[in-house]
């Protein structure tokens, strides 16, 4: 881990980012973790931080001319997707589209908003913003929506970009990251799980140990049952 995802990594932790104990997960595993980015941008500094990650990992990962439209999964990342593409603007002068779907359909009012909100258009290269990915189903649905309630031809996903890979399988025993690259879809993620708990395995975030051995330890054996790598 570099030094500015080391930096970032002590920064979420603080802002309870990362939170331990036991957790049961939407796939309906119990997790001896939880990633919480929502408490970590609850904050103009929180966000600013945030969205200076992303905005630095799509130009190194995705590359700036890759995609016109930024999209945001409901909910969490709804503000990610604004607060990121004001991101790109003010760092590297790229002006982007952006916009989110729905959990529920809106019965009154626009009806192109029914589902989607957004400057979405035909033949948009679509970048996917995210929180973590642990089954891929939740950005495979985002997909789905867009190609169904859009409107919009010719829409292609160049990629999904997450903050935090978790580094699991879903239950065909297949890397979620890997689910989607063999739909065509590449997945990136600014930081893993396995270098999160090794960097702060013992390590004082000022003065304080998050990750404690028994931490860890109840961490690798989750990872052992459930990671591909």
């Amino acid at each position: 881990m570099d030094a500015w995802r080391q930096s970032l990594t002590e920064f979420i932790v603080e802002k309870n980012g990362f939170l331990f104990g036991e957790f049961q997960l939407k796939s309906g595993r119990r997790s001896p973790y939880f990633f919480n980015l929502a408490n970590v941008v609850r904050d103009g500094e929180g966000i600013a931080k945030v969205s200076e990650a992303y905005a630095l990992a799509i130009r190194d990962l995705v590359g700036l001319d890759a995609f016109d439209y930024v999209h945001g999964p409901a909910y969490k990342a709804i503000a990610l997707a604004g607060s990121v593409a004001m991101e790109l603007y003010k760092m590297f002068g790229a002006n982007k589209r952006w916009g989110f779907d729905r959990k529920q359909p809106k019965e009154y009012g626009v009806p192109r908003e029914k589902w989607l909100v957004g400057g979405i258009c035909e033949n948009d290269r679509v970048l996917i913003l995210d929180d973590t990915i642990t089954t891929g189903e939740a950005k495979t649905e985002s997909i789905e929506k867009l190609n169904t309630y859009s409107g919009c031809k010719g829409l292609k996903f160049v990629a999904v970009l997450i903050m935090l890979d978790r580094m699991e399988k879903n239950e065909q025993g297949v890397s979620a990251i890997a689910d989607l690259k063999q739909k065509g879809v590449n997945v990136f993620s600014i930081m893993n799980i396995k270098e999160v708990f090794e960097y702060l395995k013992e390590r004082k975030v000022k003065g304080k140990v998050y990750v404690t051995k028994q931490i860890y330890d109840s961490f690798a054996k989750y990872f052992e049952k459930y990671s591909v790598r």
